[in-house]
């Protein structure tokens, strides 16, 4: 039996189903209810893939059910369907298997570079519109999250709107706070990942690096 060095969670009402199914014998399984929870577990911590029920996807309030959807991006995932005694899934699960085992999962650490300077806008959730804004500088940045400093206390919150000015595309971009970095060693602030990012402003991002820009 291989051994269990990779975790996956799993997004249903119903843990039982999958306790009994072989994913046992291959990754050690979390299991999470709650839209929110869920949410914030995926930001805060490294998993080799997830496992989404159909019916509780569709279930989950809209809003919640993007992040989610946002957060699978770049991740493993299968879809499962819950009837009888074992879960049914709709994907692959042999190939989800082995890309779980095969999947390195890093903790997120608190080393940053300090490698741009970029000033940015952030707003808290219930702002999309930035109409309360205040003002930060990225020291780190990759096309999947970056690294921000700003003189505002802002570790009360999941979830934030960065507006990138330097970036074509302006609209701001919701993200997900997965580290306070307020350490000794690090005082770059905090650590984000992009959840709602558009296609031109991730590839303009990437050109930034292809072209020595950053």
């Amino acid at each position: 039996m291989p051994e269990q060095t990779n975790s996956v969670i799993i997004y249903t009402d119903n843990p039982e189903k999958y306790t009994q199914s072989n994913l046992s014998a291959y990754v050690k399984m979390e299991f999470c209810s709650c839209p929110d929870k869920f949410c914030k577990s995926l930001i805060e911590k490294q998993y080799s893939g997830m496992i989404l029920n159909v019916n509780k996807v569709m279930s989950t309030p809209c809003c919640d059910r993007n992040k989610i959807l946002s957060l699978s991006s770049g991740v493993p995932t299968i879809r499962s369907l819950e009837k009888g005694s074992n879960p049914l899934f709709i994907d692959d699960h042999e190939n989800f298997i082995c890309d779980c085992l095969t999947r390195k999962c890093n903790e997120s650490g608190c080393s940053c570079p300090v490698n741009v300077q970029i000033p940015i806008e952030i707003s808290l959730e219930n702002d999309p519109a930035m109409a309360q804004s205040v003002i930060g500088t990225i020291h780190y940045i990759s096309e999947t999250g970056c690294t921000f400093h700003t003189q505002v206390d802002l570790t009360d919150n999941l979830y934030l709107h960065l507006k990138i000015s330097s970036l074509s595309n302006k609209l701001p971009i919701l993200t997900g706070i997965s580290q306070n970095q307020k350490t000794k060693d690090c005082c770059c602030g905090y650590e984000v990942k992009f959840l709602d990012i558009k296609d031109d402003q991730q590839q303009e991002i990437k050109a930034w690096y292809e072209n020595n820009i950053i």
